[in-house]
């Protein structure tokens, strides 16, 4: 009976440690920076960048392909995603191209939780406006 204890501890170990937690929802950590608009008329930028309110703001877990949430930018160009475990992470906003065709572009930060409670701020992301 007293060999089935530490062979228990053994697998139970063992388990936990196998469980690494992916990039994703589930922790502590939070994304959050600023979204502003810079408008153009042709090459030529037209007055300072200002705050953007209801941008769509997305993020990638990881090494992902695609986005694995979003969230809109607040009044004053705010955003932040919440509840976030430790890893990787990608953040990008959609802008206007400078070609005159109705082209988009995504603008991308790259950013790392590196500890459980981390609050991280990827600054302004500025986007353009033709």
């Amino acid at each position: 009976m007293m060999r089935s204890i530490p062979l228990a501890l053994i697998v139970t170990a063992l388990l936990f440690s196998a469980c690494s937690k992916e990039p994703g929802e589930g922790g502590r950590g939070e994304i959050r920076g600023l979204v502003y608009e810079q408008r153009y008329n042709g090459s030529s930028t037209v007055g300072n960048p200002y705050p953007l309110a209801d941008q769509r703001v997305y993020i990638v877990y990881g090494d992902g392909t695609y986005a694995d949430d979003d969230t809109r930018s607040g009044p004053s160009g705010e955003f932040r995603f919440t509840w976030l475990r430790k890893g990787d992470y990608r953040i990008y906003v959609i802008s206007e191209c400078n070609d005159y065709t109705n082209c988009t572009e995504g603008i991308w930060v790259n950013t790392e939780i590196s500890s459980r409670k981390d609050v991280v701020n990827v600054g302004t992301i500025t986007i353009r406006n033709y």
